[in-house]
């Protein structure tokens, strides 16, 4: 169930590429939750799933900034396993690659907000940080 959650995040997400759209913010909350339920059945690795998981959350938390209303989730995220945790580890690590590069790209955008631009490059870098801290 959650790698079907996953991968449903990861297809609305690319068809709807929005940073500030509510595919990419969702699938930002789905990460972070999924993370931080990985931490909780893992603790020979928990420090690392934890620390990615708040470092997503650092990256919710800038592009909240500025954002109308909070984004809260439709779906449930099932509580995992050890043996789930292990499945979900490459992903949420596709999942969170694709979300740094809409961010990345968004940030170079010269239309935007040079505010927006500043908060979609902070989450691209908390997103970078967050891959190399997992597992």
């Amino acid at each position: 169930m959650t790698l079907a959650l996953i991968s449903d995040v990861q297809r609305n997400l690319a068809t709807n590429p929005t940073p500030d759209g509510v595919e990419a913010r969702s699938a930002l909350l789905v990460a972070h939750q999924i993370g931080m339920s990985a931490a909780d059945v893992m603790p020979d690795i928990a420090d690392r799933w934890t620390f990615a998981s708040l470092t997503i959350g650092e990256c919710i938390d800038r592009l909240a900034d500025g954002m109308p209303g909070e984004l809260t989730l439709t779906v449930d995220v099932p509580q995992l396993t050890a043996d789930m945790a292990e499945e979900t580890r490459e992903p949420i690590r596709s999942l969170l690659c694709v979300l740094a590069d809409l961010y990345a790209d968004a940030a170079t955008d010269d239309t935007a907000s040079p505010w927006r631009r500043l908060a979609w490059a902070s989450a691209a870098q908390h997103l970078d940080r967050a891959i190399r801290e997992l597992p």
